[in-house]
């Protein structure tokens, strides 16, 4: 090879050694944000979780107080809740503290979340997950005792909480723990997002929970977001707009002081394919930018 060609083709690989380098300097390989994992141990139950904690990029910078987001079914939910306040925190909607809750730890992830968020003992549940999983059901008193008196009072003293802007995130199963907390105990959280809730569980004994409520209670006071796709119909036919419409119809209906209520159907989309779409419209509801 030429003289020539040699001192031509070290510039042309000089240049793209620059180009590369300059590229990879303005553009950082992609990494998924640093979270924080704290192990707890539930009382209320005797079983352990791992806290996925997500700060908000301008944490260390401040001394704000960030809403609080508490999200379950963290295999999914977490990293998705997490993208997308990495895209909207800031944006469009008030950045927050993301705080995955894991399923218990050694349990199937079935069974952890039938215990966990049914609300009912129903072992003979006919959409429920397997025989194993149905047996443990009938625990969300006990789990939701566990957020109410450990997870977010650590996470209250822990981090900078705005105490008054905690926001439950649930779908499927743990949008019926949604609707289970905001009949039982709606105290705990400000704003629930709730997708697609299974409320045909246990012959829709959410109903009868919501019914007892509403005997002692004259208010109820949250700002419940309450979701569900239009297509779904894999569960024996149980249409969960159908559901979903009628519960709003049941809440609307005791006029309680404090319930700020919102429904909506989501056309175009099925049950597994519909909670990013919910949860936006969920946290732009619950923490705008700009209220």
């Amino acid at each position: 090879m030429s003289f020539k060609k040699v001192f031509l083709l070290s510039c042309i690989l000089g240049a793209n050694s620059v180009a590369t380098s300059v590229y990879a300097s303005e553009i950082p390989p992609f990494g998924y944000p640093a979270y924080e994992t704290r192990s707890i141990h539930a009382n209320s139950n005797n079983k352990d979780y791992e806290l996925y904690i997500q700060l908000p990029k301008s944490y260390w910078d401040t001394k704000t107080a960030y809403p609080l987001i508490i999200v379950n079914d963290t295999s999914w939910g977490f990293p998705i809740t997490n993208g997308a306040m990495a895209l909207m925190g800031g944006n469009v909607v008030k950045e927050a503290i993301v705080v995955g809750v894991s399923y218990s730890k050694g349990d199937d992830r079935t069974i952890s979340r039938t215990r966990d968020y049914t609300p009912t003992y129903s072992p003979e549940e006919s959409n429920g997950h397997s025989s194993a999983a149905r047996k443990a059901s009938g625990h969300a008193k006990e789990y939701t005792a566990f957020l109410a008196d450990q997870v977010i009072p650590l996470l209250k003293n822990s981090y900078r909480v705005d105490a008054n802007n905690k926001i439950l995130v649930g779908h499927s199963f743990s949008g019926l723990l949604g609707c289970y907390i905001l009949v039982n105990r709606p105290e705990i959280f400000d704003h629930y997002i709730i997708g697609s809730p299974s409320l045909w569980y246990d012959n829709k004994v959410i109903f009868e929970m919501e019914k007892r409520y509403a005997e002692k209670n004259k208010s109820l006071s949250a700002h419940a977001m309450i979701y569900a796709d239009q297509n779904d119909s894999s569960l024996n036919n149980k249409q969960m707009a159908d559901d979903v419409l009628a519960f709003e119809k049941v809440l609307r209906s005791r006029n309680y002081a404090g319930l700020d209520l919102q429904v909506e159907i989501i056309k175009g989309e099925n049950h597994h394919s519909v909670f990013p779409g919910l949860l936006s419209r969920g946290l732009m509801a619950a923490i705008p930018l700009k209220n």
